[in-house]
């Protein structure tokens, strides 16, 4: 697992997140939950858009020209309870484990994957 430092820096690396201390607990639980090989891979060239109220997330894959990036965006409620909002990270944290976009065709096959990386790391909702 990645170290209490490690996932520290992280979190104040996200510059979007620094009013939200309830999204920045959460996305602790659930890094710290996270594997260390899963969270290298689910935090690499990561970028969180915290936001207000609105769609409770979502997770695009960009090409730059070192590679891709990765852009969290996550809407939540104020009255969010705490297993809702770590759930919805650990689920978005899932999509980024599955390395590209969302295709014609795949259905809800990588909503479900998604569901498994969060299960596999400890968080269900409901």
């Amino acid at each position: 697992m990645a170290t209490e430092k490690e996932i520290s820096a992280f979190i104040r690396s996200q510059r979007s997140i620094w009013l939200y201390p309830k999204v920045r607990q959460a996305l602790k639980d659930v890094l710290s939950s996270m594997p260390d090989r899963d969270y290298r891979k689910a935090t690499k060239k990561l970028i969180l858009m915290v936001l207000h109220e609105g769609a409770e997330g979502q997770l695009m894959h960009l090409p730059d020209q070192h590679g891709k990036f990765k852009v969290l965006q996550l809407s939540i409620a104020t009255k969010a309870s705490m297993k809702l909002l770590r759930y919805v990270i650990a689920h978005e944290l899932g999509h980024a484990m599955q390395g590209r976009n969302w295709r014609k065709g795949d259905g809800n096959r990588l909503e479900k994957d998604a569901d498994r990386h969060a299960a596999k790391w400890g968080f269900r909702y409901p």
